[in-house]
């Protein structure tokens, strides 16, 4: 207990420094806090192998959408997406509703032949104005020539705050665009109106991340989150709470004088054991959470990790143990600060794990303990041991592979094959192993009434719908079918604490939009009795007939499949739901094909938020991926985007579920 009560002491964040998302390629602090920040605002975000990139250069494009999120105006984007403004920018460029938006908004302009360029490097010119455009300073205002102008009034009213930025024709890393928007939130306003306008509340703790209800908690208040996602890397933390317009959190702002989650770390030594936490929390008074859900000591259990978090004088307790072959760490086996492990993933090896970790050589399988922000706490040898692992991870739309850990989400890898699914975790000397796990608790799903299959649902519930993280109030509050469940998880409590939901289907089934394609030629036909004849004689022999072939591509929001020969009678552009598989001799084919039911000139007062519609005295489930299609446009489209649009709307359903919906002017 002196060991663990001088360790904590030697290794406690110092008073200023927040506990935050730690990036494998990024080990400034106020950096760290910034990317963090801005992450829960929906601005950027960092990359699927754990890095975030500070270096990568930005160009024009990303730019403008990082703007358009700091601004809060990803709702409007829809009246933006099908004008053309710029020459080089068509509707069909990627970020055409963010630059025309940027543009009509007065932050942006082109170059002087008309073009905006969006591929060109965004320099720190470009980039300063743009931001203090938006700040409300006008071009007539600013003395001297551009774009130094700009620059020196930034200077000045904060906005290049720790940027290190010096150059106004330099292009802006990544790493200096995350300090640039950090800065809007105290920069000094101008005169003129300000697109970046927050409401920014007194000093407080941030005591909770909901990413299940899609709350954040601060100062004892709990708000709606603008932009839910899952995040504990914050909760300590003293500072202010950003809100929109609508009362909306949009981000959390932590301040320097913060004190966040200790490195210091405590391995439950015995079921129900909490030798080792008073001295962790410095008392015998303090809350416990598990997993994110409130615990009791009689929760802990053997390998159990524990940390502490002074702000909240709680006890982080996580159970992820993974089963992993040590590949490499750095500097040395005897003193590691970090370990290779899952196919080429470097984790952060906390002080109290030296000690495990230095009996312990590359080339062993080995089990790790992690905290609940995924560092290793402790280790123990995989033959040796009582510590089994049981670490699964959900794997998103795009196939990362999202590790589990604690209450929150660590990405450790890509297996598109797995997208949408809930997979167990490990990894051997070949790599990292991945297993589909399904079933756990059975049953319909009722948000309401917040429970599953009658089990009640943790506080922190992780929900996932089609392996994207929502909020469990994006689901219809008339209730999610058993068969839309296709993991659910519970805790040491019995509560379910994660719920995987697919899209209703069998696993092979695509639904999108039917291409149909049409050619006729003609072919050779023999009359019987001539097939040896050598010589083609029309009239005498056979004759040449005409023949139509038809081939079928189903185009979702994603990709497109085929083209597919196929005679199923079909219009072209019919919303449909198909399984497709390949032959044996490598050619695409439909197993099963089926047309979806089409709820007709469905008015927006029919929708219940975004999660259900009435139509013809019943309701139907929209799931949070519903797919969109703008039939002017010829354009897949969001959901916001599809309702603001206008005009008719049209549902297409397939088992009693909204598949795809349609627009039209």
């Amino acid at each position: 207990l002196m060991a663990v009560s001088l360790l904590v002491s030697l290794l406690a964040v110092p008073v200023g420094a927040a506990s935050v998302t730690k990036f494998s390629d990024v080990s400034d602090s106020y950096t760290a806090t910034a990317i963090e920040t801005l992450r829960l605002m929906g601005v950027l975000d960092g990359y699927g192998d754990g890095t975030f990139r500070p270096d990568t250069v930005l160009n024009r494009a990303q730019f403008c959408k990082m703007a358009v999120y700091a601004m809060d105006g990803s709702g409007e984007l829809g009246r933006y997406s099908t004008v053309t403004i710029f020459p080089d920018v068509k509707p069909s460029h990627w970020a055409s509703a963010y630059i025309n938006m940027a543009s009509r908004k007065g932050i942006i302009s082109g170059f002087a032949d008309g073009k905006f360029k969006p591929g060109q490097t965004v320099t720190a010119g470009q980039a300063v104005t743009i931001l203090m455009r938006g700040l409300g300073y006008k071009d007539e205002d600013m003395g001297g020539v551009w774009p130094q102008s700009y620059m020196a009034e930034a200077q000045t009213n904060g906005l290049l705050k720790s940027t290190g930025i010096t150059s106004a024709y330099a292009g802006v890393t990544r790493a200096q665009a995350a300090k640039l928007f950090l800065n809007l939130f105290e920069a000094k306003h101008g005169k003129g109106e300000a697109l970046f306008s927050y409401k920014v509340g007194e000093e407080v703790y941030l005591t909770a991340v909901d990413g299940g209800k899609g709350t954040m908690t601060a100062g004892g208040k709990s708000y709606t989150m603008a932009h839910p996602v899952a995040s504990t890397s914050l909760i300590g933390s003293k500072g202010k709470a950003v809100l929109n317009s609508t009362g909306e959190i949009l981000t959390f702002l932590p301040i320097t004088g913060s004190n966040g989650v200790s490195n210091a770390a405590v391995i439950i030594g015995a079921n129900g054991s909490v030798a080792g936490l008073d001295s962790l929390a410095g008392s015998t008074s303090y809350n416990i959470y598990k997993n994110g859900s409130p615990a009791t000591a009689a929760d802990l259990k053997r390998y159990d990790v524990a940390t502490y978090a002074s702000a909240t004088n709680s006890i982080i307790v996580s159970d992820t143990r993974v089963s992993v072959y040590y590949e490499d760490c750095k500097p040395s086996p005897s003193s590691p600060a970090t370990i290779t492990v899952l196919g080429g993933k470097e984790l952060n090896v906390l002080p109290t794990a030296v000690d495990s970790l230095s009996k312990l050589k590359p080339g062993k399988q080995i089990v790790l303990l992690l905290t609940a922000d995924g560092q290793v706490a402790g280790a123990e040898d995989a033959n040796n041991t009582g510590a089994r692992g049981n670490a699964m991870a959900v794997v998103s739309e795009k196939g990362d592979v999202q590790l589990v850990c604690g209450g929150a989400l660590l990405n450790i890898g890509t297996a598109s094959e797995y997208a949408g699914q809930v997979v167990s975790v490990y990894a051997d000397k070949s790599g990292l192993k991945l297993n589909k796990i399904s079933g756990g608790v059975g049953g319909d799903l009722l948000p309401k009434e917040g429970t599953l299959g009658g089990r009640k649902l943790a506080d922190n519930v992780m929900l996932f719908d089609g392996g994207r993280q929502i909020a469990l109030s994006e689901l219809s509050q008339t209730g999610v079918n058993s068969g839309r469940v296709s993991y659910a998880r519970t805790n040491w409590a019995g509560q379910v604490d994660l719920i995987v939901l697919n899209n209703g289907l069998a696993e092979d089934v695509i639904y999108g939009r039917a291409v149909v394609n049409s050619s006729t030629s003609k072919v050779w036909v023999w009359d019987p009795g001539h097939e040896n004849d050598k010589e083609q004689q029309e009239g005498v022999n056979g004759s040449y007939k005409e023949t139509t072939s038809q081939t079928i591509s189903i185009e979702t929001a994603n990709k497109t499949y085929g083209p597919i020969n196929s005679g199923n009678h079909i219009s072209n552009g019919t919303f449909v739901a198909v399984s497709i598989k390949t032959s044996s001799q490598g050619n695409l084919m439909f197993t099963s094909f089926a047309t979806m039911s089409k709820l007709s000139n469905v008015s927006s007062g029919a929708w219940i938020g975004k999660t259900a519609v009435n139509f013809g005295s019943r309701t139907y489930e929209v799931p949070s991926n519903v797919q969109c299609y703008n039939d002017d446009t010829g354009k897949w489209m969001t959901l916001d985007d599809a309702k603001a649009y206008g005009g008719t709307m049209n549902l297409y359903v397939y088992d009693g579920v909204v598949r795809i919906v349609e627009v039209k002017a």
